[in-house]
């Protein structure tokens, strides 16, 4: 009987160091299969919901207001947002660095779409999963891009100019997994 109260004294006390072990492990279990498939729901759902935004605004940008065309694709793909975002390495695509790969998977993410290819991850992010995945973009998706991207003409062919990404949390909680 010393020996078992000795055990859990000890198991108590590397707990207390240690903080709840149990818990950790729980929050490091990846998504279940049906967890991830939720997520690819949704991130179907925002992406129509992306690519219905941008025809509405080619459809609505004529050559007199490409400037406000410019801004108002710049305040829906604020960087801010850290759940979609346009990612490049050339000019107009937000201007400035904002356009720049942030971690490795948008690095890996655009040099893929710079081949044509999208990319898909899932992934811890400061203790919460994500779903995210890239589309990659080039200068031909939509004949009004030329107003507003005039280094990326039509006549240039099909090239490759960045990637679209988006990340969708995946709720892990499991109501089951006590």
């Amino acid at each position: 009987m010393k020996k078992v109260r000795w055990f859990i004294a000890a198991m108590l006390f590397a707990r207390a160091f240690t903080g709840n072990t149990w818990a950790v492990a729980a929050e490091n279990k990846p998504p279940s299969v049906e967890q991830e498939a939720f997520a690819e729901v949704v991130y179907d759902l925002m992406l129509k919901e992306l690519l219905a935004a941008l025809f509405k605004e080619f459809n609505d940008t004529t050559p007199t207001n490409v400037e406000h065309g410019k801004l108002a694709i710049s305040l829906i793909f604020n960087d801010k947002n850290k759940d979609m975002r346009l990612v490049g390495t050339s000019d107009p695509l937000l201007g400035g660095d904002n356009n720049l790969p942030r971690d490795d998977f948008e690095e890996r993410a655009l040099e893929l779409a710079l081949q044509g290819q999208g990319h898909r991850e899932v992934e811890r992010v400061n203790g919460r999963w994500y779903l995210r995945r890239s589309v990659a973009l080039n200068n031909s998706f939509h004949s009004a891009c030329v107003q507003c991207h005039t280094n990326f003409p039509p006549n240039r062919g099909n090239l490759w100019v960045g990637a679209l990404m988006q990340r969708v949390p995946i709720n892990t909680d499991d109501e089951d997994d006590d």
